[in-house]
């Protein structure tokens, strides 16, 4: 076919404009789209290669990268992350927005007024806020708010569903303060509290040594230990210091027994965990494993053994003890569970109070700055040498002993006071005064008596144990 020039000429253009459209049609656009997926992309990333449960997680083909990020995390997650709590599943695994939220690192220097509290139904609508403990130098410290006071009115108006939240940290306000009798508050008085700060709150918030009348053998170290936090920033040590320093206390005192408060201590850190094992355990265990942590098949080597090496102890000692107490709650998770869990093929470890959260697994974290997004999944399972994990339903005690039944809420006594209730149950089990049978904790009727509906605590627990 002979074309003529001018008809040649059109037939290039044409030839070119179609080239040229073919090749924009099968452009790489993918840069245009990530403000809208990017986050999407980056979790999809991750948790396919880190998460513990990959295998479980759909298909790629089949997910919506443009659907809003938190929204879509939660699409890839297992039902073995996490657990059922009143009839909801709730996930280990967190995908946080730094954008929209004060996010919380791994330090608890903490945007509060500086106590942790229990909200209790008091019957019908009434509503009061049970102080759990206050952190000294806080601003409910500077007013002496106290362990077992009560708040029940905020800036005027009563304790509720819609407000209690307001206890966890604002403005410069008031709180009417209060005892519980059993079928009312009565007032002693109204206090005013400074705007919620950030507050320095030490894991060591209580120790001391007991010594029984009736066996001058026996001394009794006793350490309330609230998380496990190495210091007051990520590159800090302090509060791990401060660990092996009280240690040295508790050997110049010659203490042989010892009672370890985890009642409000919801996790924290593997390497703090491994430092108070350290201190602990019988002398035989160090340099020995205490167990390891097992990721997912994709990470080489797949275990990571868990050993008290002398490195560990770093200028603490180790008090080589061969029973351990430990008061525990339904707050006791993590690695609270994993030091009963690791220590207990070494030693006696009797457990006091009520069944823990059961969280036998790890995480660490991811964050993005591009889109300033933070991504803590799980990633392993913790167990100890003899191979053991299964306490993803809690550790259930040795002897039952519920400081949050109104029979007890009543007498909330101070931490190292020798009649507070799980204390008071260790004491008497160390010096042989315990008598076998007694129960400190019974079903709740529905007949007005104070039932704990919402604990500050909730918002401090990490999601597994953090691993670094």
């Amino acid at each position: 076919m002979n074309l003529k020039p001018r008809e040649l000429k059109s037939l290039k253009i044409t030839v070119v404009f179609l080239y040229l459209l073919f090749v924009a049609c099968f452009e790489d656009r993918r840069k245009e789209y990530e403000p809208y997926n990017g986050v999407q992309k980056w979790v999809e990333g991750i948790m396919r290669k880190d998460y513990y449960w990959y295998k479980e997680m759909p298909d790629a083909k089949g997910l919506n990268f443009f659907t809003e990020p938190i929204a879509f995390f939660q699409s890839l997650l297992s039902q073995n992350d996490g657990k059922q709590k009143n009839g909801t599943h709730y996930y280990y695994s967190v995908l946080e927005d730094l954008s929209e939220t004060d996010t919380r690192s791994i330090q608890q220097t903490d945007y509060s007024y500086g106590f942790e509290f229990m909200v209790y139904r008091m019957g019908g609508s009434q509503y009061g806020a049970l102080i759990l403990y206050v952190v000294p130098d806080s601003p409910a410290g500077k007013i002496g708010l106290k362990r077992g006071e009560w708040i029940f009115e905020i800036d005027g108006k009563p304790l509720s569903e819609t407000n209690y939240a307001t206890l966890l940290g604002g403005e410069a306000t008031k709180f009417e303060m209060g005892v519980w009798y059993g079928n009312g508050f009565v007032p002693i008085g109204e206090y005013t509290i400074e705007a919620a700060r950030k507050i320095d709150d030490n894991p060591i918030h209580y120790y001391n040594v007991y010594r029984p009348a009736n066996d001058n053998s026996k001394r009794i170290g006793y350490l309330v230990y609230n998380h496990f936090t190495a210091g007051i920033n990520d590159e800090d040590n302090t509060y791990d210091d401060d660990l092996r320093k009280i240690s040295h206390e508790f050997k110049d005192k010659d203490v042989n027994e010892f009672i370890l408060d985890l009642r409000y201590n919801n996790g924290g850190l593997l390497t703090s965990a491994e430092l108070l094992c350290a201190i602990l355990a019988p002398e035989s265990v160090l340099g020995k494993s205490i167990g390891y942590v097992e990721f997912n098949d994709k990470h080489n080597p797949q275990t990571q053994d868990l050993s008290l090496d002398a490195n560990i102890l770093k200028g603490g000692v180790n008090l080589n003890l061969s029973t351990l107490y430990v008061l525990v709650s339904e707050s006791s998770a993590s690695a609270s569970e994993m030091v009963i869990n690791s220590l207990s093929p070494y030693m006696k470890v009797v457990l006091i109070g009520m069944q823990t959260e059961g969280k036998n697994v790890g995480s660490t974290t991811y964050k993005n700055d591009e889109f300033n997004w933070e991504l803590r999944p799980i990633i392993c399972k913790i167990y100890n040498s003899e191979d053991k994990s299964d306490y993803e339903n809690g550790f259930i005690p040795d002897y039952t002993a519920d400081e949050s039944l109104d029979t007890n809420i009543n007498s909330f006594l101070d931490f190292g006071n020798p009649d507070e209730l799980l204390l008071n149950t260790a004491l008497r089990l160390i010096n042989g005064t315990y008598k076998e049978g007694e129960d400190y904790a019974t079903s709740r009727s529905l007949t007005g008596k104070p039932v704990p509906v919402h604990c500050s605590l909730d918002r401090k627990a990490t999601n597994g144990v953090i691993i670094r």
